[in-house]
């Protein structure tokens, strides 16, 4: 006989107490590390403890070798996930705990997947697809000017040159300001939409006019447009900013102008795009054309 317990198991009591919470926050604010790292790191040394059952002090090495491989065949988290857990334990342990458990963690292989990448006609569709003005527009400033998600959400009007055809990133990934282009064809959408709306501080607000649309909101309408105009690709909203540095390749545009536009710190984060741009590949000729 199934129990109501077996079907129902009762939640793992907590062992990552309020007081070490406490002291991991203070110390990644003291950082200045943004929000959402901060609830990633708190949220992974909660899950270690309550996993393991065991407060942080009784946890060793060999824990977290359990721990891991316990994400990775119970919950089925990707490479990045794991590493972020790691860098999370990594941190609490190094400069709150000031223990050195992960000394010899070695991290786990990422999957060398290229990104997905719409061709201009697909972009094109997306966009006829849409109605909402303002949803229209958020797909374009994504795929427009190469934004992140969370970067695009967060734009105010003050962050708009539409003089200089300039937008400004303050504080990306990484906590750096940066500049990206603008398009000439949203520098007058902008100006419609900004007296059709009174648009004074958020660019895309949210319900609550105080607050800017969340991620989630601005996801599901690139999914609604994607599934409208008919893409099969397994695109996300991220994927028009792959699109963006992609066809600027193509289009022979300097792989270090592409960098500084996405904010990559590193050049071989850019580089991946060399894998997907047709800039060579269009003048390769399959061997069957010439059979005859």
């Amino acid at each position: 006989m199934v129990t109501a317990s077996a079907l129902f198991p009762l939640p793992m009591p907590e062992k990552f107490s309020e007081l070490w919470r406490s002291k991991l926050e203070a110390e990644l604010r003291s950082r200045k590390y943004s929000q959402r790292t901060i609830r990633s790191y708190i949220y992974y040394n909660c899950l270690l403890c309550r996993i393991l059952q065991k407060p942080p002090e009784e946890i060793r090495t060999e824990d977290i070798t359990k721990f891991l491989a316990s994400i990775e065949k119970e919950k089925k988290y990707s490479a990045s996930s794991m590493n972020l857990a790691i860098s999370a334990i990594k941190f609490f342990y190094g400069k709150v705990l000031k223990k050195d458990i992960l000394k010899e963690r070695r991290r786990p292989r990422h999957d060398k997947r290229l990104p997905v990448v719409l061709a201009k006609e697909e972009i094109k569709r997306i966009l006829d697809a849409e109605n909402n003005f303002k949803h229209r527009l958020l797909i374009m400033m994504v795929y427009a000017s190469g934004l992140r998600v969370s970067e695009v959400i967060q734009l105010k009007r003050q962050d708009l040159d539409l003089d200089r055809k300039l937008v400004l990133i303050s504080l990306g990934k990484g906590r750096k300001d940066r500049y990206t282009i603008l398009s000439d064809v949203i520098v007058s959408d902008l100006k419609e939409y900004y007296l059709a709306n009174k648009i004074e501080n958020w660019i895309f607000p949210g319900a609550k006019p105080d607050k800017h649309l969340s991620l989630r909101s601005a996801q599901y309408i690139f999914e609604h447009a994607v599934k409208k105009a008919k893409i099969i690709k397994a695109a996300s909203i991220h994927s028009l900013r792959h699109s963006f540095a992609t066809h600027l390749l193509e289009t022979g545009t300097d792989i270090r102008f592409i960098q500084e536009l996405l904010g990559h710190s590193s050049l071989k984060t850019t580089e991946r795009y060399t894998h997907v741009a047709r800039q060579s590949m269009l003048k390769i000729k399959s061997p069957l054309d010439s059979v005859e």
